[in-house]
């Protein structure tokens, strides 16, 4: 009994299904009958839509596109949800009809048709606003058998067309659904101003405060005018796009006293371009949750409330963009750096650099080129040279800071500056130690060791002591102290040959590995004059290499120092420099090696042979015919065979 039952009912439910799709959907075509449906409801360009409309039983509301966001403009004046109104325009855009139904009856009968299926009335409604056109969507009710609706575009003949259900859906939003919590909708990187204004209170002063970008730069302009650090700013417009509504409180508000808005506690506002400016009012405490206030933006009706904290952020920090650089400088456009400074009362630190056709070099005593390193590396921690917390936004007496007679002077010059920058340094005073530049008439302090990094003129030379090509060598004299010079030349094929070099053939690896070694050679570290103890006076090694220069270029070794290195000097340098031991060890080996026994016997002189009067010593050693008298230890290296 209970099994008959259940087929009745099954049956009566089936006999239903057939009844309404006969006779209430009867009029769709089927798949073979269906005209061919079109690709898209509509052809356009989604980023070219300046308005929307949409109707249903929610209500009616209108979009429009300012700036690149989107904005509700009715019922209510605020921001709309960028994402939730681009999936509306993206569904509509991106739709395609499934079947297409023709309206080919009488007016009656469509009439009939379209109630029938929900589009006269239509159950949503969608107008999309073009540059040079509208176009006017209407969607209907769902089809019995699938997941679609029926959709009709503006005009008296048009068709109707079944499409998925998804654009339905997207249209059935409410206008919650569509606000955007966002409090702000600009785009940080076109703000050209922003401000806050805190009311005067019985326990607190009114304070204003005011950033402006002109010509590039950020600038405080109140409550007084000083740099601004742009990426504190960038930081700050970051925090006031993060404001989020923590509730909708209402979008008629009447009477504004009772959220503490007829004389706001506060007022935060950002200005985009010349023309367009948010502001936003911070009133009272929400009665119960002091951790939020209540809040309003200016042209919109909505009071929302807002994180206490998230707004104290804003308003305190506006004032912190302050630019902390002591230096305001491009350490990438300098032209030149010096500074002269003794903090300590015994030791003076100077050094004097200087951009010459694009290539740095130390001027004044231990003149030559610069290592750009250490140059880019000095001019980077000046620019980076901060403030701590203790400054004075002015102070017409200087001398209690002891910058009436400064201690040292820091200058800087770039091109794009008529007069040098300079920081003047003044007394040490608690650790800190007080700073002026030339161009602002405030007082910073910076750590008493913030100097510690500074050199002398020696510590930026480039280690490079000699600076040659190979391919440019044409010989290289070698003289050992007390010896006769001994001349290795090289051919324009890179053959090392040496004349009257008796029992002894060049070493042609060796000697290019020296040469090369000298024409790049690296000072392990500059020693400055040259001292008596340096040896240099008397060089127990000497090598001069000769190339298309004019003159040839001198390498001179001392003796050797207490710690075991060498000093050296280039002919004509002032500056000594310490030569590392692997490069000594190098340098004092012979490029000389015997000639083997046979090839010697095949090449031996007459019997009858004058000896040449003029044969010289073996390169880097004693004599060709035996070894000299072992009397520095260089020349026990330049002797051995």
């Amino acid at each position: 009994m209970f099994r008959g039952r259940s087929t009745l009912i099954y049956l009566v439910v089936a006999l239903g299904l057939v009844c309404y799709v006969t006779f209430i959907d009867k009029k769709i075509p089927g798949t073979d009958e269906a005209a061919t449906a079109d690709a898209q409801l509509f052809k356009f360009d989604q980023e070219a839509v300046t308005g929307l409309e949409i109707g249903n039983v929610h209500g009616s509301f209108v979009f429009q596109k300012k700036n690149d966001h989107w904005e509700i403009t009715s019922p209510v004046h605020t921001l709309a949800d960028d994402a939730t109104v681009a999936e509306v325009i993206g569904q509509i855009a991106d739709s395609q009809p499934q079947r297409t139904i023709p309206l080919d009856g009488t007016d009656a009968a469509n009439e009939k048709n379209l109630k029938e299926w929900g589009l006269d009335p239509a159950a949503e409604r969608a107008l999309i606003h073009l540059k040079d056109r509208s176009l006017e969507l209407m969607i209907g009710r769902k089809v019995a058998i699938n997941d679609s609706v029926y959709a009709r575009t503006s005009g008296r003949h048009a068709p109707v067309r079944v499409v998925p259900d998804a654009v339905k859906i997207a249209l059935e939003k409410t206008l919650s659904d569509f606000r955007s919590r966002n409090v702000f909708d600009f785009a940080a990187d076109r703000v050209t101003r922003i401000a806050t204004r805190v009311a005067n209170t019985a326990t607190t002063p009114a304070q204003e405060c005011e950033a402006d970008l002109k010509d590039g730069k950020w600038m405080l302009q109140k409550p007084l005018v000083a740099r601004a650090s742009a990426s504190d700013v960038a930081n700050l417009l970051n925090k006031v796009l993060g404001l989020r509504v923590t509730t909708f409180v209402t979008d008629d508000p009447g009477n504004l006293a009772q959220y503490g808005l007829t004389s706001p506690a506060a007022t935060l506002s950002a200005a985009v371009g010349t023309d367009d400016e948010s502001v936003l009012q911070i009133g009272s405490p929400v009665p119960g949750k002091p951790d939020q206030v209540y809040a309003q933006r200016l042209k919109s009706n909505a009071i929302v409330t807002l994180e206490q904290s998230s707004v104290d952020q804003i308003i305190n920090g506006l004032p912190d963009v302050r630019d902390r650089h002591v230096l305001p400088f491009d350490s990438g456009t300098a032209a030149a750096v010096s500074f002269n400074l003794n903090l300590d009362g015994t030791k003076t630190v100077q050094a004097n650099l200087k951009k010459e056709k694009g290539i740095w070099q130390v001027v004044g005593d231990a003149a030559g080129t610069a290592d750009v390193c250490k140059v880019t590396d000095l001019l980077t921690r000046l620019q980076q040279l901060e403030t701590t917390p203790v400054l004075k936004d002015s102070a017409p007496d200087l001398k209690p800071f002891g910058l009436d007679k400064p201690v040292g002077k820091i200058t800087i010059t770039t091109p794009d500056s008529k007069t040098p920058l300079t920081l003047s340094i003044g007394k040490t005073e608690n650790n800190l130690v007080y700073v002026r530049n030339s161009i602002e008439p405030f007082i910073y302090t910076v750590a008493a060791n913030t100097f510690d990094f500074l050199g002398d003129n020696l510590s930026y030379r480039d280690k490079r002591a000699i600076d040659l090509v190979l391919s440019k060598v044409k010989s290289m004299t070698v003289t050992v102290q007390g010896e006769p010079s001994l001349t290795l030349d090289r051919s324009p094929g890179g053959t090392w040959s040496a004349e009257n070099a008796k029992n002894r053939m060049v070493d042609t690896t060796r000697a290019d590995t020296q040469a090369s070694l000298l024409c790049q050679l690296q000072a392990q570290t500059w020693l400055g004059a040259p001292t008596p103890a340096d040896g240099l006076d008397k060089p127990v090694l000497t090598i001069a290499l000769q190339t298309d220069l004019p003159t040839a270029t001198v390498l001179k070794i001392g003796a050797p120092l207490p710690d075991g290195s060498h000093a050296a000097q280039i002919l004509g340098s002032p500056n000594a420099f310490e030569l590392a031991d692997a490069d000594y060890g190098l340098l004092n080996a012979s490029s000389l090696q015997m000639i083997p026994a046979a090839l010697n016997a095949t090449n031996a002189a007459p019997a009858n042979a004058v000896p040449s009067t003029n044969t010289p010593t073996a390169t880097n050693s004693a004599t060709a015919n035996a070894p000299a008298p072992e009397k520095h230890k260089h020349k026990k290296k330049h002797s051995e065979e």
